[in-house]
């Protein structure tokens, strides 16, 4: 029992040892201006947490992914279920559609600053973007993978285009579809820190209110020069990051429960 206990508690007692060993190395060199310290971070979280910038930032970025998350699967998952569904659709759309979803996000900042300036849209252009191809995919691959007797039964019976496509073909194509949620997710919130970041400084230079994490990272990089303060807000993207990507597993798993994840 005892080399157990020890293989239990040994993971607790190092993590806070190797932080006390980085704190002291730091603080050793004398070079906390530039080196970050895990009493800075803490210092930075009570900072912003007390003054609100961080959670008004943090709030700001999933309002951006969120809408664009939604924005990317109404068009998307239409779209895709239609040219899975389609041949002709397929063959005309599918190379345009291969086309650009190689093109990455990030790519379309430039074009998103000129086309819808730098209050907010441009970011959301590029959350939409990245979340719509996933979309597509995967409606596309549900749509192909639709049991043909299950429709052929539903029309023997009777069942309208609306009806059928309620009851056999959406069911039917939810597993897919919700893979590539899950995919366009982890893609749109990286998305939207890569898109603050390139368009942090001129939004903090427009005085725009709806500051997020990337811009909020910019402004203490190049006006604050706080590395703890950097170090803190990459902590919270991961976070962040896992959090969405257990609620996607959970929202799988509620909605196709007869599928394993």
């Amino acid at each position: 029992m005892r080399p157990l206990a020890q293989r239990q508690w040994l993971p607790l007692l190092f993590f806070p040892a190797l932080l006390a060993a980085w704190e002291a190395l730091v603080r050793a060199v004398g070079q906390t201006a530039l080196v970050p310290y895990p009493t800075g971070v803490l210092q930075a979280l009570a900072r912003t947490i007390g003054d609100g910038t961080l959670v008004a930032a943090t709030a700001s970025s999933l309002l951006r992914v969120l809408l664009g998350f939604a924005i990317g699967a109404a068009l998307g998952i239409p779209l895709g279920m239609l040219m899975g569904r389609v041949q002709r659709i397929h063959r005309a759309i599918g190379p345009i559609i291969d086309s650009l979803r190689s093109v990455a996000p990030i790519a379309w900042i430039p074009m998103a600053l000129l086309w819808l300036g730098i209050r907010g849209n441009a970011a959301l252009f590029i959350v939409a973007y990245a979340a719509f191809f996933p979309f597509v995919v995967s409606a596309v691959q549900g749509a192909r993978l639709i049991d043909r007797n299950l429709v052929d039964a539903a029309r023997a019976l009777g069942a309208r285009q609306a009806l059928m496509l309620r009851s056999v073909v959406l069911p039917s194509a939810l597993p897919a579809i919700l893979t590539g949620a899950r995919i366009a997710m982890a893609f749109a919130w990286g998305s939207i820190i890569a898109a603050e970041l390139a368009m942090g400084i001129k939004v903090n230079a427009g005085g725009s209110a709806a500051v997020g994490l990337g811009q909020l990272m910019v402004n203490t990089l190049y006006v604050r020069r706080d590395v703890n303060g950097l170090v803190l807000y990459m902590i919270v993207i991961g976070i962040i990051s896992l959090a969405i990507d257990l609620a996607m597993r959970r929202l799988q798993r509620g909605l196709t429960p007869w599928r394993p994840i």
